[in-house]
């Protein structure tokens, strides 16, 4: 199943979303994957994919473009409804 943002673009899965949210939290990969118990090349892909989706140049950009679109909230509540 293809999940689309209200563009029709393809849109981020929940894995996905969680992903991110590790990442700024600032894990890395393997931290990651230990945390959800995938392996660290699944981590990557999903990192890939989120970057494609989100058309960004990089990890940094891609957090960024997160904020932008909504996918990632920043501050104290945020780090609450990670808890």
């Amino acid at each position: 199943m293809i999940v689309e943002d209200q563009h029709g673009e393809p849109g981020l899965t929940g894995r996905e979303r969680q992903i991110i949210h590790l990442i700024a939290s600032g894990l890395s990969a393997k931290q990651i994957a230990l945390e959800v118990g995938i392996a660290p090349r699944t981590v990557e892909r999903h990192i890939e994919n989120c970057r494609y989706k989100l058309r960004a140049r990089n990890r940094t950009h891609l957090i960024a473009k997160a904020i932008a679109n909504g996918e990632l909230t920043v501050g104290p509540a945020a780090a609450r409804s990670l808890a």
